[in-house]
């Protein structure tokens, strides 16, 4: 570690000069994630301006501020125009990194592999070994315990050295177990890659953070394509012909009683599914927090569709019972006979984990053709998902063979 002397002698030069040089570094929007080597280094620069004058206000001038340790301050001099880096996470926390990362926990892996970074993650949390029929190197990895909500062994992950921790902005053990525990100048990375919308930023700002922006990108292009496409064509479907949808969310897991059901309103997660594949949600304005409904309610708005969505399937899962087990409560319930969706036969359940995570354009692929055959006559959802198999997970493993996504494909 450099002595904080000799840290304030460099980082008055560094200051001066990155100070002289300020032009050079573009004017950032809200959201910006630095792409190319150009953009890397001059947000660099930025950050190092910033951190350094930072310290020295901090060490000479008695203000309290947030500022690396001059350890780190030294690390990112060294690494410089490389490092440091820095993001907001999903949990609006600044990141900084001031060096590349070797020994990641990733107690949230999803996108690891998909980035190809697997041979920097040293620790996983045991729900991630799940996936291992499709990502077999986890198998190599520490397992630290935990997943869902349990917590993970601390003493196995202190054990691994990190240098970074990634998990999610509060799913498993939630808000600051991790912050409160980890040892000090390593960082704790709140990144979910669970909800559509910020699919593409958190990949964004994972692949700037661990150096695999052509891996980020290669997934955005990806994703940008097939979402475009889905776009297209739901845009032809005029309003009047627009199903009303129930969503059937979890009800085989929350809910014994066989007169309830449990949806939601189109201000939760959940009515997502419905909304981006181009459906009506007849549960728009429902108040009920819990989003418990009577089945007579159900039965009275007449949906042309029900989505359901089960905790349950993955890539290990080749048995499809519960995903099956929901749609035979729905199919077969007395109350319900006389609805569309029933009468038709347009009962429909998806896996969790299908739609959350980084397959979702496959998913919501497989929802809008549900919705609408005839539009998405020609689009496969399974071919779909094999690319993002084979081409972001390296897989030979045949989504068309093994698994559990949906009922009925």
């Amino acid at each position: 570690m450099i002595p904080g002397g000799r840290v304030f002698v460099l980082a008055l030069a560094l200051s001066c000069a990155f100070c002289m040089h300020a032009w050079a570094v573009p004017v950032t929007h809200e959201g910006y994630v630095p792409q190319t080597t150009d953009e890397i280094h001059a947000a660099a620069q930025k950050i190092m301006r910033e951190e350094i004058l930072l310290y020295c206000s901090e060490k000479h001038l008695n203000e309290e501020s947030s500022q690396l340790l001059a350890g780190h301050l030294a690390d990112a001099v060294s690494h410089y125009p490389e490092y440091p880096r820095q993001i907001t996470d999903t949990a609006g926390k600044t990141v900084t990194i001031v060096k590349p990362l070797n020994r990641i926990v990733a107690y949230n892996f999803h996108a690891i592999k998909p980035l190809d970074a697997e041979d920097l993650v040293v620790g996983v949390a045991n729900s991630a070994l799940q996936d291992a029929v499709v990502v077999p190197e986890i198998r190599t990895k520490v397992n630290i315990g935990g997943g869902g909500p349990y917590e993970p062994d601390f003493e196995k992950i202190l054990a691994c050295k990190p240098d970074a921790l990634l998990t999610y902005t509060m799913l498993g053990p939630g808000s600051e177990f991790f912050e409160k525990r980890m040892p000090q100048g390593v960082p704790v990375i709140r990144l979910d890659f669970i909800r559509p919308w910020t699919l593409v930023p958190e990949m964004r700002k994972l692949g700037y953070l661990l150096n695999r922006t052509d891996r980020s990108g290669a997934y955005e292009k990806w994703h940008d394509r097939w979402m475009a496409e889905i776009d297209k064509r739901l845009a032809q479907v005029p309003e009047d012909r627009k199903v009303r949808v129930f969503v059937d969310v979890w009800s085989t897991s929350f809910t014994e009683r066989s007169n309830e059901r449990r949806t939601v309103s189109d201000a939760e997660h959940y009515s997502f599914y419905c909304t981006d594949a181009g459906g009506i949600n007849v549960a728009s304005n429902l108040k009920n927090p819990q989003g418990t409904i009577d089945i007579e309610w159900l039965a009275q708005q007449k949906p042309d569709v029900i989505l359901g969505v089960a905790y349950a399937g993955s890539y290990s899962a080749d048995n499809v019972t519960e995903l099956s087990t929901q749609y035979n409560e729905l199919i077969s319930h007395p109350a319900l006979q006389e609805v569309p969706a029933i009468k038709n036969r347009r009962v429909y359940v998806l896996s969790y984990r299908y739609t959350n995570g980084l397959t979702y354009p496959a998913a919501r692929a497989r929802v809008a053709k549900w919705f609408y055959p005839d539009q998405f006559a020609d689009i496969d959802p399974s071919a779909i998902h094999q690319e993002f198999v084979t081409e972001f997970l390296g897989s030979s493993y045949d989504v068309t063979k093994n698994g559990t996504f949906s009922y009925p494909d």
